[in-house]
């Protein structure tokens, strides 16, 4: 299992190579004061220390998508070219495009990366990225309810531990912001009383609900979670959740090197192994979160950027995560690869069946293994849950101006809206069949992802011409990202025609994609006029 270490070396060299040639070249500034200090109102805007941000900003933008999207690629195109965009994808163009999100809110008062689209390039430009963020995160709502609510209808003892994980972060939460207690004491207790909740989960399961009571339930945590201070539940949370994945990804690379099993994925399969599917797009279109993601953007430059307490933090705390990210995304394809591909129960339970081998070959029961790895997707499900809720609100409260506490519970009633009633409603497809709201849009989802991560590209070039800094290394993978999204929705146009619903969407998205990138373009080619000489501290 030499791909695992492998990758490992090469994203923490990374880390300190080209994470230093970001910083240098995009002149970070330690005594430049961050919106997280300037502002500090102790709900949204909270300065937070980097190994505790990390947690967050790890946890809101994993979710499942480094174990789906790579998983299901790899057994489309093969293990090969999938890694290959891994590892140059998260080194070159996800953190590319998470330290520039980070740093352009970081910039403008923690304000979201559309706003930024918005001053640069112009106010219409900057409202269809608006539209374009909306869509896509409450998608990814829609999305991750129905997961996490059948995550819970089939393992009852997950449900369980997730009730306990959150009662934990909670008390986790007062007690660090009411206690004077050392992280050293206060962290490992807590850590060893979130895992206690494995065995609380497989001791007492939760009640058979129905489907409708857990979707009630959940949107209900959704609301509170949302609209509590970050320091409550939030940062607490995320920290704690953090520390699953990292158990995970150490026990691993451990478990890989004692496993002696055999490894079934194959190297390549084909450039289209079924029809439509061509692996230039949709290889990457498939694998986003662990390489690239739009979705990426929106958490930089919405609760991220509000709680870095220093400019230093943007390459620990952004690209950081995204490299780590790309390391959970290699170890998924190992776990796939000894588990024997994609069984019935999908790419979250092919990855806990070969984490579970790796864990047994340290001598860690299955069962519990299982459950362990089961328990730490479903946690992500939940931290991107809430996380979407609070970022959609910041829009809202950003368009409208919106100010005060009554903004923050009334437009987390708006954000939720929509979701739950997607959540309850069903499609019904040409040969008669239902199917979940989001399962059937699930094809333009991927590709609307990627391109809001084309535009946040865009958008740090022209940040970064703004401020006469050399641009190169951002407009390359700006240019990789612009193209492969478009291609992928003219596909889908032609696979599903211009009247049909999906294809009638597609092309909607793909025109108003197209209109954002020429307009951004235009301002890339227009001679310089009132551009800073240098990028000053603007807060």
């Amino acid at each position: 299992m030499a791909l695992l270490l492998i990758s490992a070396t090469l994203l923490i060299v990374s880390y300190i190579w080209y994470g230093y040639f970001l910083e240098h070249r995009c002149r970070i500034d330690p005594e430049c004061e961050t919106p997280a200090c300037e502002i500090d109102d102790g709900v949204d805007y909270v300065p937070t220390r980097a190994s505790v941000l990390f947690g967050h900003h790890f946890s809101s933008i994993a979710g499942a998508g480094p174990i789906v999207g790579p998983i299901i690629a790899a057994s489309m195109f093969g293990w090969l070219p999938t890694w290959i965009w891994i590892i140059v994808g998260s080194i070159f163009v996800g953190g590319v495009h998470d330290f520039g999100s980070t740093l352009m809110s970081i910039r403008s008062r923690g304000r979201s990366i559309t706003a930024t689209c918005r001053d640069l390039i112009g106010e219409r430009t900057g409202k269809i990225f608006l539209l374009f963020v909306i869509i896509a995160l409450v998608y990814v709502i829609i999305v991750f309810l129905d997961l996490t609510v059948s995550g819970f209808i089939s393992e009852p003892a997950v449900a369980t531990s997730s009730i306990w994980f959150i009662t934990v972060a909670l008390l986790f939460g007062v007690t660090i912001r009411n206690l004077r207690v050392s992280y050293k004491i206060i962290v490992p207790f807590f850590v060893v009383l979130t895992y206690f909740g494995l065995w609380v989960g497989i001791q007492f399961p939760a009640p058979a609900f129905d489907k409708k009571v857990w979707l009630t339930l959940v949107i209900a945590y959704c609301y509170c979670a949302a609209i509590l201070p970050v320091g409550v539940l939030m940062q607490p949370r995320d920290f704690l959740s953090a520390t699953f994945l990292y158990a995970i990804i150490g026990f691993g690379i451990v478990g890989v090197i004692a496993f002696d099993g055999d490894f079934h994925l194959p190297v390549y399969t084909s450039f289209a192994p079924a029809q439509w599917s061509y692996m230039v797009p949709f290889l990457f279109i498939t694998v986003a979160c662990g390489a690239c993601s739009g979705f990426h953007s929106i958490v930089s430059s919405g609760t991220t950027s509000k709680q870095i307490r220093t400019q230093r933090d943007v390459k620990k705390v952004a690209y950081g995560a995204m490299l780590f990210e790309g390391l959970l995304a290699v170890f998924a394809l190992t776990c796939v690869g000894v588990s024997g591909g994609i069984g019935t129960g999908g790419p979250v339970a092919a990855f806990a069946q070969g984490s579970a081998l790796f864990f047994g070959a340290l001598g860690l029961p299955e069962e519990i293994g299982m459950t362990f790895s089961t328990m730490a997707v479903s946690t992500f499900l939940l931290t991107t849950l809430d996380t979407c809720t609070r970022l959609i609100r910041f829009l809202l409260q950003e368009l409208l101006v919106w100010h005060g506490d009554r903004s923050r519970y009334i437009g987390t009633i708006l954000v939720l809206f929509v979701p739950a009633i997607a959540a309850f409603e069903t499609f019904t497809t040409a040969d008669g069949s239902e199917l979940p709201v989001w399962k059937a849009i699930w094809p333009l989802f991927g590709s609307t992802n990627q391109l809001l991560a084309a535009l946040a590209l865009i958008t740090f070039v022209a940040f970064l011409k703004h401020h006469r800094i050399a641009f190169g290394f951002a407009v390359i993978p700006a240019t990789v990202m612009v193209f492969m999204p478009l291609y992928a929705l003219i596909i889908m146009v032609f696979q599903y025609g211009p009247l049909s619903i999906l294809g009638g969407i597609s092309l909607v998205m793909m025109s108003l994609g197209m209109y954002m990138i020429f307009m951004s373009v235009r301002f890339l080619i227009a001679p310089p006029s009132s551009v800073s000489p240098q990028m000053e501290c603007e807060n």
